[in-house]
């Protein structure tokens, strides 16, 4: 079972907290979505050509690996969807110099219904694009479910338009999910399982009126048991990856607490198929 955890999850550490924490965790792969404040790649000092070969140093140093980089590029809105094009292709070179796997990106809302069919052909367009791009850099570019992009009807024409396409992958978000599937996720997964290389896990309580509250892993309705035995039983190779959503909800509990929970949690599940 490969474990990662996002720095969403720890906003206010930098970096070398970033890495102790994740080291005495005993976690081997790092998620970044923001490091020292800034969430975009570009502006990121650790990435920056000059400083590349040291930040590489540190992560052998700790024994972590880079799990990916989060993007908040989103194709739903015409309006912006080159825009985010072309920042997602940036990303993408900065994750090829730094030896970082894949991006992620969204596809996004679907407010006006009567638009679907438009707004899924200009996100496989997108996703299309990039993709090729990725594939010529070694750097994947996983969609995540997210959003109004998290049913089969949205994701199916998706997964069909590039099922040919080996830079493009499925980030599997089991909250997202679980807001139209719940408990019957296997249609959900057996769609997307040929192209699924990252899991976040994270748990909430479903609430009345589709509302719903993050909590800590095993203390809510997401049946993430299941979940991880279904691919651990499938053979999955990627990352278990833990998107604490602290920087979105400073309520929630520190990163010191929820750090070494998801690791325990984790860990007692592999114990238990293990047996």
């Amino acid at each position: 079972m490969k474990l990662a955890i996002s720095t969403l999850g720890c906003p206010e550490w930098n970096f070398m907290k970033v890495l102790t924490e994740l080291s005495i965790c005993g976690v081997k792969g790092l998620e970044v979505r923001g490091l020292d404040g800034e969430m975009d790649a570009e502006k990121i000092s650790w990435f920056a050509p000059e400083n590349m070969a040291e930040t590489q140093k540190l992560m052998d140093r700790f024994g972590l690996k880079w799990a990916g980089f989060g993007t908040s590029a989103n194709f739903h809105d015409e309006k912006t969807c080159a825009a985010n094009v072309a920042a997602a292709k940036r990303a993408i070179d900065i994750c090829q110099r730094m030896g970082i796997p894949a991006i992620r990106v969204f596809g996004d809302q679907i407010k006006d219904p009567a638009q679907r069919d438009a707004i899924i052909e200009r996100v496989i367009a997108a996703l299309k694009d990039l993709s090729d791009y990725g594939a010529a850099k070694g750097v994947d570019v996983n969609l995540e479910i997210h959003g109004n992009f998290n049913s089969v009807e949205v994701i199916e024409p998706i997964v069909k338009a590039l099922k040919s396409n080996k830079a493009f992958g499925i980030l599997w978000d089991v909250q997202h999910s679980d807001k139209t599937c719940g408990d019957d996720f296997m249609p959900f997964y057996q769609l997307i399982k040929p192209k699924l290389k990252h899991v976040h896990i994270k748990d909430y309580q479903r609430g009345e009126n589709g509302q719903f509250k993050l909590c800590m892993l095993g203390e809510g309705d997401i049946p993430l048991e299941k979940i991880i035995k279904q691919l651990q039983d499938d053979k999955y190779k990627g990352y278990f990856s833990f998107e604490w959503e602290k920087k979105w909800h400073p309520e929630l509990a520190e990163p010191e607490m929820a750090f070494p929970a998801f690791v325990t949690f984790m860990n007692r599940l592999d114990q238990k198929k293990a047996r």
